[in-house]
């Protein structure tokens, strides 16, 4: 048995002959870490720190989700990402990193005790940035200045590993206090992976990126932040449902007391939009960033029979691509959300879920019972088609925009006639024309009519009478 050695500062078995040994190595601790989350999303997990110094610098004390419609909280701040075969780089001017922070907690592996969290933070567990950067290549750098300092870490992760400490080193310290840097952080990582690298040189990875970060970051572009890949500015979606012409979207807000501090304020919106089955189905936020977006499984209730109090939906199907739904969940204590550790989805075992579940199911109901309704006007005549003529009568409007209601409302169908259905079918033209001299018409349709009252008539009213 070789001899075990001190690490993370604990006494080592070497010290106490009845200790044994059980610290991870360097190289576990970062295969782990690296190993079950996609590259996109890891990138994405850089810009989360981004989000959160901008939180730091405009001091984003409430429920992030009430700016909604899109405002100025951001405007100024900026994270640009440069992705290329040799390196990749995200450069913010979002505050920078304290000396202190940098020192003590913001490159350990997970949250240190005694931590001041960003209120409504999305960087909550402490691995992102460092699981991101082991995962791209060999070598990184970190530059970064405040209003009192400036400094590097520049850090080869092959030499690392052989190190017994598990510490990086700060380089090149300045007084910043004048102000001749301005504040805000730099990450360069290079010496790619062979893997990376080609993946980096590939434009569907980068389109992925940029549907990642749209999705997961729309709600603080849509208040001013911007963020660029390669020089180029990703655009925000936009969160709209159906109005007017008797149909009126749900609206639900929701205050909880989850144990001691701050309360988790919940709001839910849900609805129709365009038919898209891509787009379809519910998108669920923590803190502003989207962890599920258009889910269409049992973990927003899809499916889900006996949920809801006893409401149940079906399983997701095509005639429900219409459907949309959004729930913001904010918290100035990001450990009371719901979300998993890689933010790529909910922790169901979370107070704050089950809680969440049942209200989605509640909310989709109706929406589903009004989808279905939709579906079944297909076999009447256009002038019958009630809801239809309502949904193409609606405007989209933005969700900042829908008073409260409590639940998702519409006109019930007028229905003016019987079901209607079509028939179909092909004869030679010589004998269609026979038959529409005989019927005195001329148009096709017009004689397939004619003669299906021709028959009905002998075959159904005469031989009934």
């Amino acid at each position: 048995m070789t001899e075990p050695t001190q690490q993370n500062g604990q006494e080592s078995a070497k010290d106490d002959p009845l200790a044994v040994d059980a610290s991870p190595t360097k190289e576990f601790f970062v295969d782990t870490i690296t190993r079950d989350i996609a590259l996109d999303r890891a990138l994405a997990d850089l810009v989360d720190n981004c989000i959160d110094g901008a939180k730091r610098l405009r001091d984003a004390t409430e429920a992030i989700g009430e700016d909604m419609a899109g405002g100025q909280r951001y405007n100024d701040l900026h994270a640009r990402l440069t992705v290329t075969p040799e390196e990749f780089i995200v450069a913010d001017n979002c505050g920078g990193i304290a000396l202190d922070v940098a020192r003590k907690y913001a490159f350990k592996f997970g949250r240190a005790a005694g931590f001041t969290e960003t209120p409504n933070s999305v960087g909550q567990f402490g691995v992102g940035m460092k699981r991101a950067l082991f995962k791209m290549g060999r070598r990184f750098e970190v530059k970064t200045a405040d209003t009192q300092h400036s400094y590097r870490i520049d850090v080869d992760v092959q030499k690392w590993l052989t190190e017994r400490s598990w510490d990086f080193r700060i380089e090149d310290l300045e007084d910043n206090t004048a102000g001749k840097i301005g504040v805000g952080t730099t990450i360069r990582c290079w010496d790619l992976y062979p893997g990376v690298s080609e993946l980096f040189k590939q434009d569907y990875f980068r389109r992925n990126l940029v549907t990642r970060i749209r999705t997961a970051q729309q709600h603080f572009m849509r208040n001013g932040f911007a963020i660029y890949i390669n020089d180029e500015a990703i655009i925000p979606n936009e969160w709209q449902l159906q109005t007017g012409s008797g149909i009126d979207p749900l609206h639900q807000r929701f205050e909880d007391k989850l144990g001691d501090g701050p309360p988790l304020r919940t709001r839910i919106f849900a609805g129709v939009g365009s038919s898209n089955q891509a787009q379809a189905g519910w998108y669920v936020f923590c803190n502003g960033r989207c962890i599920v977006e258009a889910d269409q499984s049992s973990a927003t209730g899809w499916g889900d029979i006996a949920g809801g109090g006893g409401i149940g939906i079906p399983r997701y199907h095509n005639q429900f691509s219409r459907f949309r739904g959004y729930a913001f969940l904010d918290c100035s204590k990001s450990e009371k959300l719901p979300w998993n550790t890689t933010k790529t989805g909910l922790d169901y075992e979370d107070p704050a879920y089950r809680m969440l579940i049942g209200r989605l199911v509640t909310a989709t109901r109706p929406v589903i019972d009004f989808l279905n309704e939709l579906d079944r006007e297909t076999d009447l005549e256009e002038g019958d088609r009630e809801l239809s003529t309502s949904l193409r009568g609606s405007t989209s409007t933005p969700i900042a925009d829908l008073p409260e209601r409590p639940a998702f409302s519409y006109s019930a169908p007028i229905r003016r006639g019987p079901a209607l259905k079509s028939i179909s079918y092909k004869k030679p033209e010589s004998e269609v024309g026979q038959l529409a001299a005989k019927l005195e018409v001329r148009a096709a349709k017009d004689v397939g009519v004619r003669s299906f009252e021709y028959a009905y008539q002998r075959l159904v009213v005469e031989d009934d009478l």
